[in-house]
């Protein structure tokens, strides 16, 4: 008998469609879709949205730019959006976008979920002019309409080219840094593209910072009090696919089937959460941070996710002993198991390479309070909280924060 995974063509582009208006474009050489989208939404102008680098070093620039050329279409770039981007990036660049601004503009991002969740914030901020990028993130206003949008890209963690939520950080003005989120359906893109070829000068760390990513999303999507059959579907085959192909990729960054399964686990990952949202891992995460802007998501996340499993595995353990099967191994998926289920993550997170704890970037026991401060006091916090399959307090907060340290 066949293995499909082992089997199936990956030289093929599918095209996926839930989470984007006109449709997701998967597989190696999806980017040679990029005109057909061009075509279809005729741009006067493109404003693109990248890192100041990254763009270049996916190798997808000089296609999309060729595409660009042959219509005659102009564009300008914002090129300053670091991780966990700020409010203050997000207002440059609709300053910069504004003096070409028209009902056919298209924003454009290239690159993770950082240049993707700005590109999205902008494409709404465009579309209010009387409304600022601090307004967007403190929920005072429900978006209506957003630019014409595309999303090309190029890590595989983020699930934000097919999701409604964006991120941006507040950094100043308040008691606390925030990094807030916002989830509206305005904001899915209209075209985005997943092509694999853009993901293979990704270094080690952001393979495995970014798959942890996909893991914590289906960990924590299919667990909330809102969570469907879909939803845990889609938990599983990420899993599955996790499971098989992470280490694959972390010993050969070039094997390209292990990274195509990598990228299709990413993006069904971000519409496992698109349905039934997130809870704990995600919303303490945003805290830390916020207060270590350069705090690569995905490793805040692996911080924190044993002890959100130890947390919330006696509600749900039967269903996350039969997940996670391929990570923990064989457990009876019974509430007693919590303890083991945290060192079994921990031990698959050493297994992939990272052993990291709070204190390497820069926190000790007695900021546990202030966290937890801080998370309670970020706009929209309490709703992601609320989700949890158990209820979180404060003071269950800290316990996760405390056993985060591994000491």
């Amino acid at each position: 008998m066949g293995d499909f995974y082992e089997e199936f063509d990956i030289s093929r582009v599918v095209r996926l469609t839930h989470g984007t208006k006109k449709g997701l474009y998967l597989g190696y050489g999806a980017i040679e879709k990029f005109g057909e989208a061009l075509d279809d939404l005729k741009p006067s102008c493109l404003g693109f949205v990248t890192s100041p680098s990254a763009y270049k070093k996916c190798g997808l620039w000089d296609t999309i730019i060729s595409e660009l050329e042959k219509r005659g279409i102009p564009y300008l770039h914002y090129d300053k959006i670091m991780t966990n981007p700020t409010v203050e990036a997000l207002t440059e660049a609709v300053e910069l976008f504004s003096s070409k601004y028209n009902q056919d503009f298209v924003v454009c991002s290239i690159g993770g979920g950082s240049p993707g969740d700005s590109a999205k914030s902008i494409a709404v901020l465009l579309e209010h002019r009387d409304k600022t990028a601090i307004d967007l993130y403190t929920h005072t206003f429900n978006p209506e309409r957003r630019s014409k949008l595309i999303m090309v890209n190029i890590t595989h963690g983020t699930g934000t080219e097919c999701d409604m939520f964006a991120v941006a950080s507040i950094l100043t003005g308040n008691a606390h840094p925030y990094k807030p989120c916002i989830a509206t359906p305005v904001i899915y893109p209209d075209y985005s593209f997943d092509d694999v070829n853009g993901m293979l000068s990704m270094n080690a760390d952001m393979i495995r910072f970014t798959t942890i990513d996909a893991l914590n999303h289906v960990m924590e999507g299919s667990t909330t009090t809102i969570a469907t059959p879909y939803s845990c579907t889609l938990a599983r085959e990420v899993v599955f696919l996790v499971a098989r192909y992470l280490p694959r990729a972390l010993a050969d960054k070039n094997d390209r089937r292990a990274r195509y399964w990598l990228t299709y686990a990413a993006a069904i990952a971000g519409l496992c959460f698109d349905e039934s949202c997130l809870h704990l891992t995600h919303a303490l995460e945003h805290t830390l941070s916020a207060y270590v802007p350069n705090l690569i998501h995905g490793q805040g996340l692996a911080l924190l996710q044993p002890a959100v499993l130890k947390h919330i595995w006696p509600k749900v353990c039967g269903y996350l002993n039969d997940l996670f099967r391929p990570i923990l191994g064989n457990l009876k998926g019974t509430p007693d198991e919590a303890e083991q289920a945290f060192r079994r993550m921990r031990a698959f997170h050493n297994k992939v390479g990272f052993s990291g704890t709070l204190v390497d970037i820069g926190f000790s026991k007695t900021d546990v309070e202030k966290l937890v401060e801080a998370t309670w006091a970020c706009p929209g916090m309490d709703g992601l909280i609320a989700l949890s399959p158990v209820p979180c307090e404060r003071a269950d907060a800290a316990r996760i924060f405390s056993e985060s340290f591994y000491k």
